[in-house]
């Protein structure tokens, strides 16, 4: 009787669950993909010349930024995006800015100092993983799952530390409408 129970409890759950993470998408102005699929990896320089690939942040909420010293929308949102990462960051959300500026490796980190930008800045100078993504306009923006799942995209500035935006980014980081039902029904009996 209590795993029949439990079982129509999840079942009732999982629509709540499903339609408050597009409430937030909707909230936020962010489209879903139609089908799940893998963010494409990459492998590109950081502002100490590192290499940093987006499997490194495997397990971690990432907000994929694509943006230029030169784009006045892509200025306006990175407060936000620094503070979205101050909030977060230690909640596994990260945020990777994708610099499209090319050759103005101190113009970028001009930038970066001046803002007291904390999140990883990386150089696509030759504009590969732009075209990976294939990204037309600034900013655009990718929501990755921990799964390295793109589970939306967003085309111009948002205010990415609202309430509704941690509310998207904490809504991804808890992937059990993912899993099997099994899965979510053996958790909801611990």
């Amino acid at each position: 009787m209590k795993s029949i129970l439990v079982w129509i409890m999840m079942l009732a759950w999982l629509p709540v669950a499903a339609y408050a993470e597009h409430d937030s998408f909707d909230k936020m102005g962010v489209v879903p993909p139609k089908t799940s699929q893998l963010a494409p990896d990459f492998v590109v320089k950081n502002l100490k010349g590192q290499d940093v690939k987006l499997s490194d942040f495997n397990g971690k909420v990432v907000l994929l930024n694509f943006w230029a010293t030169w784009c006045g929308a892509c200025r306006e949102e990175m407060s936000s995006m620094q503070n979205l990462y101050s909030s977060l960051g230690k909640d596994g959300v990260e945020v990777l800015a994708v610099s499209i500026d090319r050759w103005n490796e101190d113009r970028i980190q001009k930038y970066v100092e001046k803002n007291n930008l904390t999140f990883p800045v990386l150089l696509d100078q030759n504009q590969n993983v732009r075209k990976k993504y294939h990204v037309m306009g600034l900013p655009t923006s990718y929501l990755i799952d921990g799964e390295g799942k793109i589970r939306g995209y967003a085309s111009g500035a948002r205010t990415w530390d609202s309430i509704d935006s941690q509310d998207l980014f904490l809504s991804l980081k808890s992937n059990d409408v993912d899993l099997p039902l099994v899965d979510q029904v053996s958790m909801l009996k611990d």
